[in-house]
């Protein structure tokens, strides 16, 4: 919350007038600042304003163009695994119909034209991603296609519009599966087109692109995660799918949940611990044991929850037939961009990058030897779970 001068309060001026005699304030501060500070000595070229508008829409349009093409990426590759990967899922499913859409209401206006310009993407709901071999693509639904209903309701332009769609869809494929087709009817060149989507039993977990330079991955159990940095760095698809189904493999084994609950056990006995000494020796700890017991929650099984969920993105990757014989290969690569993941560390929360490729290699050969004996493909399981913290 901004804080005014007392004078300001006490003499009765109003929001308005406080604002911006602050402005004022801090413009004049930053006129005085460059009137003392040291200047460039070179004489710049002025920079023509028609041009410099023309370039930055030029850029935002190459930009809405580059994100879509990784969040098709994204789209295309984690389908596969999600659909074919459903079984791993148990009750974690939903009806999958392989397209997204958008709309320029969505936007600041200066962001509209470029949108429009880049992708098509006007104020109706506008078809921007199509799986390939998706529901959407099996409609003949394409990129730049307008919808105008979901069932007999009539979409709204701007951001309602885009709710109402994905609401919508979602209330058609309701319940368990199978789950029913759902009529769409859309605009293509001004002509109006129905299809019925028939939607696919998929894994309940989008993966989601995030604009981040970080080469990273990560899974909040709802969702997973892969920033633009993690994209460029994987060098073919299927690198990136091993990517994918490791923080896929997150969700579906429940590790974010799990480790609340090590937290919050590892709290309990670390408050008890802080009443405890309290009692005994009359010293107010400040809830050091607390934390304590919080971190130590938070790293309990942390490494293994890591193995588990490679372990169990291999088979994603199989299920999808996707080849697992170069997947532990990825994890040379990473040693080479973070060299202090190479040694063994038990303060760490993830292992080694020498055993995640040695496992790696082992799982690959585990599914081969089951595919061989004709056996499902279906991550080994312990006969007792075990307990937590």
């Amino acid at each position: 919350m901004r804080r005014y001068h007392p004078a300001l309060v006490k003499h009765g001026f109003g929001h308005a007038q406080r604002t911006l005699l602050a402005r004022l304030g801090a413009a004049a501060a930053a006129l005085a600042l460059a009137g003392a500070c040291a200047a460039p000595r070179s004489s710049l070229p002025a920079a023509d304003q028609a041009a410099l508008l023309q370039e930055r829409r030029l850029q935002m349009e190459l930009a809405f163009q580059v994100q879509q093409e990784r969040r098709q990426r994204l789209a295309d590759l984690s389908w596969p695994l999600r659909r074919d990967g459903a079984t791993l899922c148990a009750d974690k499913v939903t009806a999958g119909f392989g397209f997204s859409f958008d709309s320029s209401g969505r936007y600041e206006p200066g962001e509209r034209v470029a949108i429009q310009s880049a992708l098509g993407v006007g104020r109706l709901p506008t078809v921007t991603t199509v799986v390939s071999g998706g529901p959407a693509d099996h409609a003949d639904i394409r990129p730049g296609d307008v919808l105008t209903h979901v069932g007999r309701y009539r979409l709204s332009e701007g951001e309602a519009g885009v709710e109402q769609g994905y609401r919508w869809l979602a209330e058609f494929a309701s319940g368990r599966p199978p789950y029913p087709a759902v009529p769409v009817r859309f605009e293509r060149n001004a002509e109006a087109h129905v299809q019925e989507l028939v939607p696919d039993v998929v894994c309940e977990y989008p993966v989601v692109l995030v604009e981040s330079d970080a080469i990273n991955a990560y899974a909040d159990g709802s969702a997973a995660y892969l920033t633009n940095g993690m994209i460029r760095f994987t060098e073919s698809d299927e690198e990136l799918q091993v990517v994918i189904a490791h923080e896929l493999a997150h969700n579906l084994e429940g590790h974010l949940t799990d480790r609340k609950k090590n937290m919050a056990v590892g709290g309990l006995l670390g408050l008890a611990a802080d009443i405890l000494l309290a009692r005994a020796t009359g010293v107010n700890t400040g809830g050091v044991l607390t934390a304590a017991g919080l971190s130590a929650g938070a790293q309990a099984y942390s490494q293994d929850f890591e193995r588990e969920a490679d372990y169990v993105g291999m088979y994603l990757l199989a299920r999808a037939e996707v080849d697992t014989a170069e997947a532990a290969r990825f994890w040379r690569r990473m040693a080479v961009e973070h060299t202090g993941s190479i040694k063994n560390d038990h303060r760490s929360t993830h292992p080694s990058t020498p055993e995640r490729f040695v496992r790696l290699d082992a799982t690959h050969e585990e599914i081969t030897a089951k595919r061989a004996e004709g056996l499902p493909l279906l991550p080994n399981r312990k006969d007792e779970p075990e307990d937590g913290f």
